[in-house]
């Protein structure tokens, strides 16, 4: 049972954190990813429209310091030239952004735009390249015809961010390459990525090694319920035994009465209760199985057969449609209290002179039962309480049916210990579905 708790409990726990982990990482790179390809990028195309192709704003796009952080200030700065550059000396290109720094030039990449012009009157095509230091004139204007050809004033060309004016005679396309702020948001999403998965790795660590103290408390309050509940049962039976007994020789002695006899049904009635405690709190705690292949089209037959006697007495039928051939692996005397159960519970609370169906088929290579009565006061939904412990509807408590409300949860400690699910709902407020997927 620990063991089944605390892989149950692993898994939870460590499904909600990654669930957690990737919302949160979805968030923040869509954040990430607005605030560099729209908001900055955006910030930097205004610019380039307003000034008529002049991006004013260094500091959008990484260009030179503003005059203050100069060593000279104001107009002397203003007045500064760079130094000559021998056109002799070859240069290396990743020497070619601090040139053009020091030749008093924007950097590269990051101030990598420039514009295509196309008059409406003429159809002349000119482009203005003198931004552009690795785009060709020919590959600008063959950019400038694929954007044309999209009804978008604005969007992404390769790496390329572009946005279309419209003005009386001409039409001007503005293009800002976008390589760094791609490779930014790169880098970003990689190392968010990872983090991420650093932080998962170590918090699902951090789980399953404490989850075993965590599952302890609850594992051991577990079995000390059901070691209470087997106990008490156990000591139970023992004065109910001597209790019926005398109430036994006092009937012999001096007849049966209505009070001998409500005694002694009452005591039966408690001892059913007892059997059905142990038995359940027994399915519960062992884990062990004792699995063989068996007929499970013949089993299901033989059980329907079995009831047919008893629903007739309680004038009733059980009509079934069995699939032949449909093995089985599992515990053979568990499958059985399981259909004798299900059965039971089906004759118990179905309305009076009307028919059981059970129905046996493969679906989706899974033997799957279904068990419909006719029932009163129903709604159309799931029942999941029905499995729960000593539940019984309120309705049920009102009636003349005997019952303690247990049997159903022995049915799903049988499905549950065979990896099965079981259901139980009403489609239409008057039948209800039992359903075994085993």
């Amino acid at each position: 049972m620990e063991k089944i708790l605390r892989r149950r409990f692993i898994g939870f726990s460590v499904g909600v954190v990654f669930l957690v982990l990737f919302v949160m990482l979805l968030i923040i790179v869509g954040i990430n990813y607005y605030q560099v390809m729209y908001m900055h990028l955006g910030v930097m195309m205004d610019d380039l429209i307003t000034n008529n192709g002049e991006i004013t704003n260094q500091n959008q796009v990484g260009g030179l310091p503003e005059h203050n952080n100069l060593p000279f200030k104001g107009s002397e700065a203003d007045k500064m030239e760079p130094p000559p550059i021998n056109p002799n000396i070859e240069v290396e290109m990743e020497d070619h952004h601090l040139l053009s720094f020091v030749a008093g030039q924007r950097p590269i990449y990051s101030s990598e735009y420039f514009r295509v012009t196309i008059n409406e009157v003429t159809k002349e095509i000119t482009a203005d390249m003198q931004r552009s230091n690795y785009t060709s004139e020919s590959t600008a204007i063959i950019y400038a015809r694929e954007v044309l050809k999209v009804d978008k004033d604005h969007g992404f060309i390769d790496e390329y961010k572009y946005a279309i004016v419209k003005n009386e005679d001409s039409i001007i396309i503005y293009f800002i390459d976008c390589t760094t702020a791609f490779n930014m948001y790169q880098n970003f999403v990689w190392n968010s990525l990872w983090v991420c998965l650093s932080a998962f790795i170590g918090i699902s660590v951090s789980i399953t090694i404490l989850s075993k103290k965590v599952v302890e408390v609850i594992a051991r309050g577990y079995e000390q319920q059901n070691e209470f509940i087997t106990g008490i049962s156990h000591e139970l039976k023992t004065p109910l035994t001597i209790i019926k007994g005398n109430v036994e020789v006092i009937t012999l002695q001096e007849g049966p009465t209505m009070w001998t006899k409500s005694i002694i049904d009452q005591i039966n009635r408690l001892t059913k209760l007892i059997d059905y405690l142990i038995s359940l709190t027994k399915l519960e705690e062992d884990s062990n199985l004792t699995k063989t292949t068996f007929s499970l089209s013949e089993l299901i037959t033989e059980s329907c057969i079995f009831f047919e006697g008893v629903a007739r007495s309680k004038h009733k039928k059980i009509e079934y449609t069995i699939q032949p051939d449909i093995s089985y692996m599992g515990d053979t005397q568990n499958i059985e209290l399981l259909l004798s159960i299900l059965l039971e519970n089906a004759l118990k609370y179905s309305i009076s002179n009307s028919t059981i169906y059970v129905t046996l088929r493969l679906i989706n290579k899974k033997p799957t039962i279904y068990i419909i009565n006719n029932a009163e006061n129903l709604e159309v939904k799931q029942y999941n309480e029905w499995f729960e412990r000593f539940y019984r509807a309120d309705s049920s408590r009102a009636s003349k049916t005997s019952g303690f409300g247990i049997g159903l949860s022995m049915a799903r400690a049988i499905v549950i210990r065979h990896k099965g699910k079981i259901t139980a709902e009403s489609l239409d407020g008057k039948k209800a579905t039992l359903k075994v997927v085993l």
